[in-house]
């Protein structure tokens, strides 16, 4: 009868055995569903990518980034990357016409840019250029708190 009992036991404790590694190994087959980015505006706009003439954009750009989701739900921009991409022209030692992108990538922590990046930005945008922010981080300011990752975008200087 002992033996009965501490067979039965061992088969039971093998099957909860089996089972809790079929699920451990389930858990991990199982993708995790990405986070949805909330979407992120260049000023008080709705304007979140494309080409901009030069008033537009400088004016834009000193009002800095807001964003709100697809429920209407307001974030604050805690922090964000800005990469600005200026065209040159070059000259090479025999005299030949290289075009070349200078980049310009700082990090902000605040919604608006620093006045020191602000100010070479207006002076130095040109036709052509392109700003681009990226690694966005939101906090919503209703009373839940929830952070989020705000979705990057570019932003060219037209005419």
């Amino acid at each position: 009868m002992k033996g009965i009992f501490r067979l039965s036991l061992v088969a039971i404790m093998a099957c909860v055995v089996v089972t809790a590694l079929a699920d451990e190994k389930d858990d991990k087959n199982k993708k995790k569903p990405k986070p949805v980015k909330v979407a992120v505006y260049f000023g008080k706009s709705d304007i979140d990518s494309g080409i901009l003439v030069k008033p537009a954009f400088d004016s834009l750009l000193k009002q800095g980034l807001t964003s709100k989701d697809s429920n209407g739900r307001v974030f604050e921009v805690k922090s964000f990357m800005m990469t600005f991409c200026e065209r040159n022209i070059y000259e090479d030692s025999v005299g030949n016409l290289m075009p070349v992108t200078d980049y310009l990538s700082e990090y902000s922590f605040d919604s608006k840019l620093k006045p020191y990046q602000l100010t070479y930005v207006l002076e130095h945008r040109k036709k052509g250029d392109t700003i681009i922010f990226e690694h966005i981080k939101l906090q919503s300011v209703d009373s839940v708190k929830a952070g989020a990752n705000g979705k990057p975008f570019r932003i060219i200087v037209g005419r």
